[in-house]
């Protein structure tokens, strides 16, 4: 009887283990078109201001990927509270998407930096400006992630 117990249970972490390998290496929350959420229109002027309280990581200059500012706001601000009520304190790296280059935290996908925000910044490329924002955005992880994540020596 035990054997068969433990061979039940040894196929089952198998099998979850297979599950595991299958899984896809990057989360993308809104990942289409269709999903991103509804919101209202900001000034012509706006530019949007990504952080958490009152630490900046970066500003999204202007719309971009067919996106309204609003838009991309509300996606990245949905992602980081994703990020941060998981506790991924992980490098933020730069991979390409689509030849564009794109902040990622961990296996999160945070935003993609067009040429377009780069003139708008008055850097000379989207890749340089993604740099940038990786680095703002893993200061401001590490300022603001629930003490909770970061364990005992964090608070002291």
């Amino acid at each position: 009887m035990r054997y068969l117990v433990a061979i039940a249970v040894s196929i089952s972490l198998m099998v979850g283990c297979l599950a595991m390998a299958g899984a896809s290496e990057e989360i993308v929350i809104y990942g289409t078109y269709q999903e991103v959420p509804s919101v209202g229109t900001w000034p012509a002027s706006a530019t949007g201001q990504i952080g958490v309280d009152g630490v900046a990581f970066f500003v999204i200059p202007d719309n971009g990927g067919g996106l309204t500012l609003a838009q991309r706001c509300a996606i990245v601000d949905t992602r980081i509270t994703e990020i941060l009520s998981h506790g991924v304190l992980v490098p933020v790296t730069v991979k390409p998407i689509r030849g564009k280059a794109t902040s990622y935290v961990g296996p999160y996908r945070l935003i993609t930096i067009y040429p377009c925000d780069a003139r708008n910044v008055g850097v000379a490329c989207s890749q340089q400006l993604a740099m940038e924002w990786a680095k703002s955005t893993a200061e401001g992880l590490a300022k603001t992630m629930p003490s909770c994540f970061l364990g005992p020596a964090a608070g002291q």
